[in-house]
């Protein structure tokens, strides 16, 4: 069950979906992520609107729970924390004392404010949630469906920046290139990712940019793209690393590339650069590399073979 939620409710690219609707919820929520900045002392509101898409009345059932980033798979996605007993620092919890329930008819869409509240001694950072609902039927003949309900859920991700004493500050960790899920630097086949891993050094949120060049042997550029190139631009939690995968093109002539990564942060004031690279070397070249290979050494024998001879000739 707590698996179901993480996929579910988190493993979504949120930068770039605007309602999540999950299937078996019965609902739909949107925006999926809200971003807000808060002074220590003061309030703020969270918007959200839901609906049903049943044909039920339904309770919407409200939960926050913790997250993390995911580093199991390397992804930097957010990953939910289904631990009871664990607590994050980051927490917002004690900033939302007031969620409720929603009653939902039909079919129907709701405007729901949720109040904020953050404490006067709030240390200036990130702190982050996800507000989840639960669709719970109301009518009794419908229990069955009420159990199906309870195992998906609609969530929206809460990222609270508290001003004050913020650091930031990023660091290029490296430069993956990608067939599928599988990273490497040799490759029989045209590789189809790029992947921009960037840890947060700060202590807020950091949201990077800037471009990403393919330059081939010859040192010709042949493909390149913006990073983080969203509306809005998806977030690295703090302490905490992130990869960034978009699709590699423009690798078509066999021999070694260079990926170049000029990325900055923040206000843009500082670019950070990486470069690695990568090879790409077809499998019928390989072979016919390989037949070239044995070719000469074959030739070499011969002549080495047929010297010998000679020279033991000569001797008699």
């Amino acid at each position: 069950m707590a698996g179901v939620l993480a996929l579910v409710v988190l493993c979504i690219p949120t930068s770039s979906v605007y309602a999540q609707k999950s299937a078996g919820s019965g609902l739909s929520i949107s925006p999926t992520r809200n971003e807000l900045t808060i002074k220590p002392g003061s309030a703020g509101t969270i918007s959200i609107t839901l609906k049903n898409v049943t044909r039920f009345s339904l309770t919407a059932k409200a939960l926050i729970n913790d997250f993390e980033a995911d580093t199991i798979n390397q992804t930097g996605e957010p990953r939910l924390i289904t631990d009871t007993t664990k607590r994050s620092a980051a927490s917002v919890k004690e900033f939302i004392p007031d969620l409720k329930d929603v009653e939902l008819a039909p079919d129907q869409e709701k405007e729901v404010s949720i109040p904020v509240q953050l404490p006067a001694k709030a240390a200036p950072g990130a702190y982050y949630g996800v507000i989840r609902y639960q669709a719970v039927p109301k009518a009794s003949d419908e229990q069955g469906s009420s159990q199906v309900a309870l195992t998906a859920s609609v969530g929206s991700l809460v990222l609270i920046e508290v001003p004050g004493n913020i650091t930031e500050k990023i660091q290029i960790e490296n430069i993956k290139v990608f067939i599928g899920e599988k990273a490497g630097t040799l490759f029989t086949k045209k590789p189809t990712q790029v992947g921009i891993q960037i840890k947060n050094l700060g202590n807020s949120f950091s949201k990077p940019f800037g471009q990403v060049q393919v330059f081939d042997i010859r040192g010709k550029q042949v493909y390149a793209y913006e990073l983080n190139n969203t509306t809005p631009r998806a977030n690295i939690l703090p302490s905490s690393s992130r990869i960034f995968k978009d699709e590699l093109k423009g690798v078509n002539a066999p021999g070694r590339y260079k990926v170049t990564a000029n990325i900055s942060f923040g206000r843009g004031g500082e670019i950070l650069n990486y470069t690695s690279t990568f090879w790409y070397i077809p499998f019928w070249l390989l072979i016919i590399a390989a037949a070239v290979i044995l070719l000469l050494i074959g030739s070499a024998f011969y002549l080495f073979r047929r010297y010998n001879s000679q020279a033991v000739s000569r001797r008699k």
